[in-house]
């Protein structure tokens, strides 16, 4: 038997209470707590029209506990009106409760962004019970509201607005960005006055841009939107619709558009929605516009497909087409003797007899009374050509009539020299033509010729009669060249430019590759009318600054050319040498550059030609149709591209931007066998645009194209 041992009692030790205040806080951290913690809380739904019906607060607990109903209380968020009107749900995880949102939370519209919100829960409120079934009471929290992490403002799509009308990608055009969320400018493009960097928007197709680093584009400032506008700078140039080289897309399957530089992952802050998230754009969105510049003309039946054909406005808005050759596949045509008179109210002529066929001649209006009974006033003559044998000498008039014009033969006792592809112009108030340069049957002429038209009104009819005087020669016989007559003077000035030519020395130069290659060497002569002469000009510094050798260029004089200080636009041609059958049509070209020519008389006999680069045209082109549209601008459509095809493409240089600009849609749109290509190597200016008569060789027709200038 053991006895315990008594021992007097004392004060308890040191230690002793340390050993019993572990046993207590062992025993306390055991218990089931009566207030469970509160660990996040966070904002879930669509969020672009601002918190509200349809989104929910979602609150995580760190205990599992029983929500007996839906309760309209308990939630406390900072700075609360009162107005807010919610409801909590149930969720399959019992530490998870959902608060729907109905209205009264627009006051959090701008979380994350600018502030942030801190969120608790009045447990006693919500009517929770703990996993004995007693009552839980109390606040727990706050803990920091946070929104999802905002998506990204995507582009949808890109359009081009032609706000001037003009047909082209002007400054101060617009180009509309369409998002599928609203979006606002963020601060840092505010600062820099809404200034476009590369970095955010980038374009699809090389060599275009919105504007240049002088004067840059920007965008529109406004309120968040769905659309955003970018004001074009400097010398914009855009892609539009599609139309595009395939060679020239930087990205893959991507013709012509815009692309965003931010993604979805990384989206540019920039541009921010109303929750704070950038814009992206995962694929490039093709730019659009919806400018149409061409409208078909109905011609009259039986039209066939014409190249080397003449294309003259009448008075009355009329446009004479003679003679050309048809085009036939595998073969050189047709040389035609017919002509029609286009009207587009519909009211045509034709086809009207030729005294001769004629391809690659001459027609030239002469404005004025003709003196002649029963018929309108001016006429047109038609010079040389190729009649499908030999190149011709001779001319004929069209006399115009209200029931039915026709052509007389003009008759001479001086006939001009045989050529075609050459060149002839008027000179005001007088029925006289200067005719330049051209082809002979196995030469080049290098003849100036003055022509000179008289018309009796006799018993048997009218009567033309010319007189031919030789006024010069060109030290350079050519073909294929550009030339200008401007009117600044009692002795107007003929310019002449590039082409195919040869030696010095003689007025008629082999044509052969012995003999001739591609031209530059400008050539002046002053035009004494009067005296049936002309007086050779020295070029100061020819060889400063010139285009270069080029054939199937075009001449189009800029402004009114009888003014002092003449301009004029060189664009188009080939460096290639030429094939030399005179019926092959296609000839490879190189030349895109173009130049505006400034001309100056600096002294007696001399004259000073400035040349200045003036832009790119869109492709290559060669002997393309050109004409001054009405307020100024200059159309360049048509002709050959560098394969040696037909081509649908057209340029406009403008006199104010100083710059060839590609127009907004091309002559001819795809069709269902692929893309149409049309030949227009001929344009006339009507009232509000310009008429093209163009070729298709894959239909052998003929079909009229009007494009209307917007201004």
């Amino acid at each position: 038997m053991i006895w315990p041992v008594h021992k007097p009692q004392s004060s308890p030790s040191r230690s002793g209470l340390l050993l019993l205040l572990v046993l207590m806080l062992g025993c306390i951290g055991c218990q089931p707590t009566t207030h469970p913690q509160l660990i996040s809380a966070r904002i879930e739904g669509l969020l672009e029209d601002g918190l509200g019906e349809g989104d929910q607060i979602i609150l995580v607990l760190d205990a599992s506990l029983e929500l007996p109903s839906n309760p309209r209380v308990g939630l406390m968020i900072e700075g609360a009106t009162g107005a807010e009107q919610y409801s909590f749900q149930r969720t399959e995880h019992l530490n998870v409760l959902i608060a729907e949102l109905e209205s009264g939370f627009d006051h959090l519209d701008r979380i994350g962004s600018e502030r942030s919100v801190l969120v608790s829960l009045d447990l006693g409120l919500l009517g929770l019970k703990d996993d004995l079934g007693q009552p839980i009471e109390g606040v727990v929290g706050p803990v920091m509201l946070e929104l999802p992490v905002p998506e990204p403002a995507i582009l949808e799509d890109a359009r081009w607005v032609d706000s001037d009308r003009s047909s082209t990608v002007n400054r101060e055009d617009l180009v509309v960005l369409r998002w599928n969320r609203p979006v606002h400018f963020s601060q840092s493009l505010l600062d820099r006055r809404l200034r476009i960097s590369s970095s955010l928007i980038r374009l699809s197709v090389k060599g275009d841009q919105l504007g240049s680093s002088r004067v840059p584009a920007r965008f529109l400032d406004g309120p968040p939107s769905r659309e955003t506008s970018i004001l074009l700078g400097e010398l914009p140039f855009l892609t539009i619709d599609g139309m595009h080289e395939h060679s020239r897309s930087r990205f893959e399957g991507s013709p012509s558009g815009i692309a965003v530089a931010g993604t979805t992952i990384l989206p540019s802050q920039e541009l921010v929605t109303d929750q704070g998230g950038g814009v992206a754009s995962p694929l490039v969105v093709d730019l659009e516009g919806d400018c149409a510049p061409w409208q078909d003309l109905e011609l009259p039946p039986g039209l066939p497909a014409l190249t080397g054909h003449s294309l003259t406005r009448l008075p009355g808005g009329k446009v004479l087409i003679a003679g050309g050759r048809t085009m036939m596949v595998g073969s050189s045509g047709r040389v035609l003797s017919s002509a029609w008179i286009i009207d587009p109210m519909g009211n045509h002529q034709g086809p009207i007899p030729m005294q001769a066929a004629r391809a690659d001649h001459c027609a030239t209006l002469l404005p004025g009374v003709d003196g002649l009974l029963e018929t309108e006033d001016d006429l047109v003559l038609i010079t040389g050509g190729w009649d499908g044998s030999r190149a011709r000498n001779d001319a004929e008039v069209l006399i115009l009539s209200a029931e039915m014009s026709r052509f007389i033969p003009v008759e001479s006792e001086s006939p001009s020299s045989a050529r075609f592809e050459h060149s002839a112009h008027p000179i005001s108030q007088r029925n006289t033509v200067i005719v330049v340069a051209g082809r002979l049957d196995g030469n080049l002429n290098g003849l100036i010729e003055q022509i000179e038209i008289e018309l009796l009104d006799e018993d048997s009819g009218p009567k033309a009669i010319s007189t031919t005087y030789q006024i010069g020669e060109l030290r350079h016989p050519r073909h294929q060249h550009g030339s200008i007559l401007f009117e600044d003077s009692e002795q107007p000035l003929l310019l002449l430019y590039g082409g195919y030519g040869g030696s010095l020395g003689t007025p008629h130069v082999p044509f052969d590759t012995e003999h001739c290659r591609v031209l530059d060497h400008p050539e002046a002569f002053r035009i004494r009318a009067e005296s049936r002469s002309s007086r050779t000009l020295l070029i100061d510094k020819p060889g400063s600054n010139l285009p270069g050798p080029r054939r199937g260029l075009r001449l189009q004089s800029i402004g009114d050319s009888t003014a002092q200080g003449n301009r004029a636009l060189l664009v188009a041609g080939t460096r290639r040498e030429p094939n030399p059958d005179a019926l092959t049509p296609f000839q490879p070209t190189e030349c895109r550059t173009s130049f505006l020519l400034e001309q100056q008389d600096t002294r007696f006999g001399h004259i000073q030609l400035r040349w200045i680069p003036a832009g790119r045209l869109p492709v290559e082109l060669y002997q393309p149709s050109i004409v001054e549209l009405p307020g100024g601008r200059i159309l360049i459509a048509g002709g050959f591209d560098r394969g040696g095809l037909p081509t649908s493409e057209a340029a406009i240089y403008d006199p104010f931007s100083g710059v060839v600009e590609r127009v907004c849609k091309p002559l001819s749109r795809e069709s269902t066998s692929g893309e149409e290509l049309l030949l227009a190597p001929r344009a006339v200016a009507l009232w509000g645009g310009a008429l093209i008569v163009a070729a298709s060789p894959e239909s052998r027709t003929s079909r009229a194209l009007l494009f209307m200038s917007g201004n």
